[in-house]
């Protein structure tokens, strides 16, 4: 989708990163200051392996970072452990549960594109649904939960969801998120319980205008 390396990517290969993405997870972290020494982390969908080299770096050896991806995994932490799978199969649960529960809970999944916009953004929202569902049976009270989501999906009703799990929910659009991609990141600060949503329910949101919030 993007051909041409651009700062951050150069970035990335000389810090030895193995994406660009690394820079988003940054990014959130100087803001939040979530991911501490220590922590277990639950990286969703961690191929090819960027936040979980970061991640590994925040824990050091106290804590554990916990990898689950079907595709290939290019790095290996020494406080890693990565699971090759679909972490919404009861298989993969299995071996997830061992660990769990988890202080962290991250996510920089994309579906695979399809080129045609509404499709795509919906089809992400449908990634961190699940994703945000599945974090309920595996997260700490007063766990955080960060996931990439495409605008102009389903992203509202989730940001819904989130403020009713968690005590505080933010939008964030890193600086190093490419120019023309419309990805934004969610964050779920402190989690409380899993909500219990009525049908077509809708909370407002004053920080949301169905336009880029930020």
């Amino acid at each position: 989708m993007y051909d041409k390396p651009d700062y951050y990517s150069k970035k990335a290969m000389q810090e030895s990163y193995v994406a660009r993405s690394v820079y988003k997870l940054m990014e959130i972290q100087d803001k939040f200051s979530l991911i501490k020494k220590g922590h277990k982390v639950l990286d969703i969908g961690c191929a090819p392996g960027s936040w979980a080299q970061y991640v590994s770096t925040i824990i050091q050896n106290e804590g554990l970072l916990v990898g689950i991806d079907y595709k290939v995994i290019k790095v290996n932490p020494p406080n890693a452990i990565f699971i090759k799978g679909n972490f919404l199969k009861e298989i993969t649960k299995e071996k997830i549960i061992q660990y769990s529960p988890f202080d962290g809970i991250i996510s920089d999944m994309a579906p695979d594109t399809s080129g045609d916009k509404l499709t795509d953004c919906y089809n992400s929202s449908n990634l961190v649904e699940d994703a945000l569902q599945f974090s309920y049976d595996y997260l700490k009270k007063g766990g955080y939960f960060i996931a990439k989501i495409f605008q102009g999906g389903s992203e509202k009703e989730i940001m819904n969801e989130l403020k009713k799990a968690f005590r505080l929910a933010k939008w964030v659009k890193p600086k190093s998120s490419r120019k023309k991609s419309f990805e934004i990141y969610i964050v779920g600060i402190d989690f409380i319980q899993k909500p219990i949503m009525k049908k077509n329910e809708i909370i407002s949101d004053d920080n949301y205008t169905g336009e880029m919030p930020w």
